[in-house]
């Protein structure tokens, strides 16, 4: 299933052409870096997929999914604290979730800023911002993410941990980013499109994927598993789960179980 399709598509704005001529198919599931320097087109192309652009010349398709952006830039001027806000942004998307609260300290948690939940968004630094918007974006639980230099003003502790939850999403939904740092790129993609003056210079799909392990483990309560962030699971009974983890991350999931009075049952690196 294709959720984006594009035939010689174009976008101008005010007497100057954004996008030139680009044809392109995304199908669902895929995880694709948009590359190139300042000013080639890239938050445009990514503006275009997700239909905050529409074109002005050619032909697209877009799928009927549930859509989550995170801009290059944060709005300014919110008057909410970082807590009001992703409790109301969180509560419109996930209302019928009921561990979105849940999850929502575990992400603020996770990106360090818990200090910051009673701070007005508008007094945060840009780093803080920026972790807010890719949260806000989480909590909706999207179909199709577009992150536009989700990185911008990360320290490397967010940025590992921004791409292990990347990882531990459902494989059907689908993230188109924009991106300079190499971890992403290489850390995520499966896809790297290059553009260059709004034209699709190169279009390569990689096979190079990051190691993961698979930990069998027995746990005493199924909550615990809310505990321990950034990893996919899946029962195999009623109180034995399997978790699949990146090879990096294993050891501290590891920790995180035995701290917990969890038995490991079997570690198995995947191929």
């Amino acid at each position: 299933m294709n959720i984006f399709e594009a035939n010689h598509a174009c976008k101008k704005m005010n007497g100057k052409m954004l996008i030139k001529d680009v044809s392109i198919h995304i199908a669902k599931g895929e995880k694709m870096a948009i590359t190139g320097k300042n000013g080639s087109g890239k938050s445009s192309l990514l503006k275009l997929i997700g239909g905050i652009y529409r074109e002005t010349e050619g032909q697209v398709k877009r799928a009927q999914v549930k859509i989550g952006y995170v801009p290059e830039l944060f709005p300014e001027n919110i008057r909410f604290t970082v807590s009001e806000y992703l409790r109301l942004l969180g509560n419109m998307s996930s209302h019928t979730d009921p561990k979105w609260l849940k999850r929502m300290e575990d992400y603020t948690e996770g990106f360090a800023i818990s200090e910051f939940l009673h701070t007005p968004l508008k007094k945060c630094s840009k780093g803080t911002k920026q972790k807010v918007g890719i949260i806000q974006v989480l909590l909706q639980n999207p179909d199709l993410f577009l992150l536009d230099e989700p990185l911008t003003g990360l320290d490397d502790k967010s940025k590992k941990e921004l791409l292990n939850t990347l990882h531990s999403l459902d494989r059907d939904q689908t993230i188109i980013f924009t991106a300079h740092d190499p971890l992403l790129i290489e850390g995520l993609a499966n896809r790297v499109l290059t553009i260059e003056s709004g034209r699709i210079v190169s279009d390569v799909a990689t096979t190079k994927k990051e190691k993961e392990r698979t930990i069998k483990a027995k746990i005493p309560r199924k909550e615990m598993m809310g505990e321990i962030p950034s990893v996919r699971h899946k029962w195999v009974e009623e109180d034995i789960v399997e978790i699949t983890v990146s090879a990096r991350e294993s050891d501290r999931v590891l920790i995180m179980l035995l701290e917990r009075k969890c038995s490991v049952l079997e570690l198995i690196e995947k191929r």
